[in-house]
Formats: C-alpha cells, structure tokens, sequence
C-alpha cells in the first residue's frame, strides 16, 4: 500500500522552532512529532511508511505570500507537494494565483482563524473566484481551533454558500469535515460536492462517528492526511483502518484520491 499524507505542516529551518512552540503553547499535552522542519517531516514519513505529503502553508498578512511561494519552489519534490496560502486582504489575488500556477504547485490553504476572517466571508471570494478556474485543490480548516476555542469561523455549516456560490470550486475540508464537530457535518455538509481529509483525527474522531462519516460521505471523496506534527502517521492509518474495514476504500483513502485530485502517480519510494 501507499500512503499519500494531504495535511501536514512544516517551516523554513529558522522559523520551526518559534512556530512549533508557539502552537505547542495552546494545545497542551499533544506532543509535536517531529521539530517542525522538513528534514524531520521526511524522517517521520519514512519511519511511518509515507511515501508523499503535502506542507500546507498559511499566510497571516499579505506580505508574506512571494517568501512563502519561494520557500515552496525550493522544498518541492516527488515526496512533497507543497500548497500555498493567499491572505483575504491581498490586494491582486488573481495575480497570486497566476504565479502560484507559474510555480507548479498544486493546491492552496487557507485558515480562516489565523487569517482572522470566517470561511464564508465575502472577503475571501475574490480568492475563491479566482482559484475555482484552476480546477485545483482548496484545502481549508475546518471546525474548531484549539487556539481560538468559542469561535466559528470555520464551522461545517459555512461552508453551504461557498459550495452554492463557487460551483467549480475543487473543496477539501479537513479533519472529518470539522474538528470537533463531526456531527454538525454529517448535518449540514455530508453528501455534498466536497472532500474531506482524516487530518488530526486519530485521537478526536469517536471510530463510529468516523464510519457514519465514510459511509455516509464515500470513500471518493476521502483523503488520508495527518496533520503532522500535531498527528501522527501510524495513528492515523490505524485509524483510517478502523473506520473503513474494506482495502478497496482504504486505497482509494491513502493515495487513489489524491492521485486523482492533483493530477499525479504518488511515488512508491520512501524518502531518504
């Protein structure tokens, strides 16, 4: 089997340790798994058996999108497919995208927490217009935050206009639909034109709540992902394991689907 990671997190070797710290800060006693660089997420994906990941970057001001963009072109590889990430207040969006597909990377993020703007905002439909004609993958946060708990910015229910006003748009929401709150997604979102990835989901997702969700949902619109460091990669193979019992699925999970959302053959080598 091969395994296609589509939510981890890493950061330029400079920034990793303030960035991994400050988030560990909120989130109690989850160890990070790895130091929150790239070397290290390449060792824990050969330690867990995962051939190809995706860093999932987030812009928190406009500025910081071209050293975002270069770092990306500089790490990208047959076992990291970097996404970049395009802030709401972003004076030329359509001009982001454009170098973004310039680049060769295959996806974008946003985070409405940390870019301080709920999901379905019309803030952010510049970006969503824009990025619905490249036909590839949005990758959002979705539910909870750990460290903005009480706020909704990103529950399952706000994504209902986005879906209506962005028919092209190609939507993953991570972590069952929402994190820590599964059941407002087998409401409001399970069923519709949207992935959802398995991100951070190993220890929070109940494993029946988990298996209403792929049996309501689809194993086609299912990716494995981890959120790495804040996940692991065995815990959750296990997990997925456990809330789809049938290989068949479990292919289709672990690598299938994201070979067919970005276009690619998920590599069967391991990194170095």
């Amino acid at each position: 089997m091969k395994y296609f990671d589509f939510h981890t997190h890493a950061f330029t070797d400079s920034l990793a340790p303030r960035a991994i710290g400050s988030i560990a800060s909120f989130i109690g006693d989850v160890r990070p798994h790895t130091d929150g660089t790239v070397g290290d997420l390449l060792r824990a994906m050969k330690e867990g058996d995962v051939n190809a990941s995706v860093i999932a970057s987030i812009a928190t001001k406009p500025t910081q999108f071209d050293a975002i963009l270069a770092w990306s072109k500089e790490i990208k590889s047959e076992h990291v497919f970097p996404f970049a990430s395009i802030h709401p207040l972003d004076p030329d969006p359509a001009g982001k995208v454009q170098k973004i597909l310039d680049a060769g990377l295959l996806g974008l993020k946003i985070h409405p927490f940390y870019q301080n703007l709920p999901v379905d905002d019309k803030g952010w439909y510049p970006i969503y217009d824009a990025w619905q004609e490249t036909n590839l993958p949005l990758l959002f946060h979705s539910g909870n935050d750990v460290a903005f708990m009480g706020q909704d910015f990103a529950h399952p229910y706000r994504f209902k206009s986005i879906r209506k006003n962005f028919p092209k748009l190609v939507m993953i929401i991570a972590h069952m639909g929402g994190w820590l709150t599964y059941k407002e997604f087998l409401q409001d979102m399970c069923g519709e034109n949207v992935m959802i990835d398995t991100s951070c989901s190993a220890r929070c997702c109940p494993v029946e709540l988990g298996r209403e969700i792929v049996s309501r949902h689809g194993a086609d619109n299912i990716l494995f992902g981890t959120d790495c460091p804040w996940g692991e990669q065995q815990g959750h193979i296990e997990f997925v394991k456990k809330i789809c019992p049938n290989e068949c699925d479990q292919e289709k999970i672990f690598y299938l689907n994201a070979e067919r959302v970005l276009g690619i053959k998920v590599t069967d080598k391991l990194p170095e």
